[in-house]
């Protein structure tokens, strides 16, 4: 992620214009070709010939690929089956447990609207949504009921009723509104295959070897993948490509890293080489295993709808089966926290992580309006956010995978899950705090200050509670702990701080969604928790 400066913001604005508006000057400069034959002239030096042969590339990319492409985003979103009506009380309390602040809760997920504008009928229709995954109408009397229960305890909160009817605001509803997206030329694509080539290159110079997409899949990536057809492995999944260090460490757990939002795994090459480079790896010690995989959804690419969750889980299980993993570290950054939820949920799965490392998690306190209206809804205006906005949030594939495939219920993680503390009755679930639990995996959560997606801020608060309520940090600006008013202790390595709950709490000051992996000193505070946790 840029930063803020005037420079960054100048260097934004220029790359975005040009990968939005060349098009439409190509088929300006093709129209006028066809109109003027005396402009042939101008253009017949090999100069002109390339500019028209590009023109003709992008317009034929444009009209062949990348239109009928974006047909699939009016398409409506598959929601998962509904919970049971017990389940869903629950999730419902537990979710207004953890609202620090009712009133911004609402504003925030109506988009700023006046609260005059936001009555019982919009907020009813918001419910319906976030929680019963419905349209307004499509409910039966007992959902009806169960929404006036809901309603009645937002009001309770709120400390006042809401104005009977309907005003003019309108919610964020992620699966249900229409699909934004901004246009990009053929260009980006060149630069997105350019990209991958030189992380392909890298890894494999680094000991990973690519287990590629089966064959039946490689047209159906655009840009197209030109390793796919030169490698000598081929994933034992049919949708997910992966990239695999052997594991020789005999004293130590194998990690599983899940990539975020981005250009692939071109962000992450250096940390997940330096995880077995000098100082951490000692003489005549073997290798900690990696298997990183390829989440071609989010990668700036043009491809199939992403995996469900059913199909993700099992084609990860068929992955860590052939390389014989029973035990793993899972390591993710960003969306791929949104996997970790799905893996530690998985009956089949759970048991086997070991330990989780979390950097920039979205899932923590999804279901306040954070994260969705920043990274969806959000008008930019410094550089950092044009450079989210454009590249990520307006991304044909990346828009398409949140607005129809992401689904908050099915995403959100609880520390308890992280930790794996087991939980009797339903009534644990709605936010109380088991102190007499032992957890069953350790937990690192890495939180970066000025984090332009989540509330970080929040996030730590919640990790900090012990149960009894929210603590608020004082208004000091530094990374310490102690100067924010968080009671936790410094652990030995001196890597981060250690809650109540014993998650271990990495706190970046100064620093901004993904920049956690950009020098070399914030990727040793990664790779000295990550390799500690790999040990037995």
């Amino acid at each position: 992620m840029i930063g803020t400066s005037l420079p960054e913001y100048i260097f934004i604005r220029i790359c975005i214009f040009l990968l939005q508006y060349t098009t439409p000057l190509c088929i300006a400069c093709l129209v006028l070709l066809a109109m003027f034959h005396g402009f042939w002239a101008a253009v017949s030096g090999p100069i002109g010939i390339t500019l028209v042969t590009y023109c003709l590339v992008d317009t034929l990319y444009t009209i062949l690929i990348y239109i009928p492409h974006n047909r699939r985003l009016t398409e409506e979103a598959k929601h998962p089956p509904s919970l049971a009506r017990e389940d869903r009380r629950a999730l419902f309390r537990r979710c207004f447990e953890n609202v620090p602040d009712v009133r911004r809760y609402l504003q925030m997920w109506f988009l700023g609207a006046d609260e005059s504008e936001m009555r019982r009928d919009n907020v009813r229709d918001f419910v319906l949504w976030a929680f019963f995954d419905l349209w307004p109408g499509q409910e039966s009397k007992e959902d009806a009921a169960e929404l006036d229960e809901y309603i009645d305890n937002i009001e309770n909160r709120l400390g006042r009723r809401l104005e009977p009817g309907r005003g003019k605001a309108e919610s964020l509803r992620l699966t249900l509104d229409e699909v934004e997206t901004r246009y990009r030329s053929v260009v980006w694509y060149l630069i997105v295959g350019l990209v991958d080539f030189v992380s392909h290159c890298r890894l494999a110079w680094n000991g990973f070897h690519y287990h590629a997409q089966q064959s039946s899949t490689i047209l159906s990536v655009i840009p197209p993948r030109l390793q796919n057809s030169i490698t000598q492995k081929s994933s034992v999944s049919e949708g997910l490509s992966y990239w695999y260090r052997p594991h020789t460490a005999t004293d130590k757990l194998p990690i599983v890293f899940l990539h975020g939002i981005g250009i692939g795994l071109y962000t992450y090459v250096s940390f997940l080489s330096r995880l077995n480079s000098e100082p951490w790896k000692k003489d005549g010690e073997g290798d900690i295993g990696i298997i990183a995989l390829e989440i071609l959804p989010v990668s700036f690419r043009l491809t199939e709808a992403p995996l469900t969750k059913h199909e993700f889980l099992k084609q990860i299980t068929t992955i860590l089966n052939a390389h014989g993993w029973d035990k793993f570290v899972l390591v993710s950054h960003s969306y791929g926290t949104a996997l970790t939820t799905h893996m530690l949920r998985s009956e089949s799965l759970a048991h086997r992580v070991a330990s989780v490392v979390l950097v920039d998690p979205v899932t923590l306190l999804l279901h306040l309006p954070d994260v969705a209206h920043n990274f969806t809804r959000r008008r930019p205006t410094k550089a950092n956010e044009w450079q989210l906005w454009y590249f990520a949030s307006m991304d044909p594939g990346v828009a398409h995978c949140l607005g129809r495939h992401f689904f908050w219920k099915d995403n959100i993680v609880w520390k308890e899950e992280l930790l794996g503390v087991d939980r009797s009755s339903s009534a644990d679930m709605v936010g109380t705090h088991n102190k007499g639990a032992k957890p069953l995996r350790k937990v690192a959560v890495c939180l970066a200050e000025r984090d332009l997606i989540v509330d970080t801020k929040t996030v730590a608060q919640y990790l900090v509670a012990d149960g009894d309520g929210w603590m608020v940090p004082d208004s000091a600006e530094g990374s310490n702990a102690s100067e924010k008013g968080w009671a936790m202790e410094q652990n030995r390595g001196g890597r981060g701080y250690l809650t109540r709950d014993g998650i271990e709490l990495l706190w970046l000051g100064g620093l901004d969604h993904g920049q956690a992996f950009d020098s070399v000193h914030n990727q040793d505070r990664l790779c000295a928790v990550v390799r500690s946790y790999c040990t037995y």
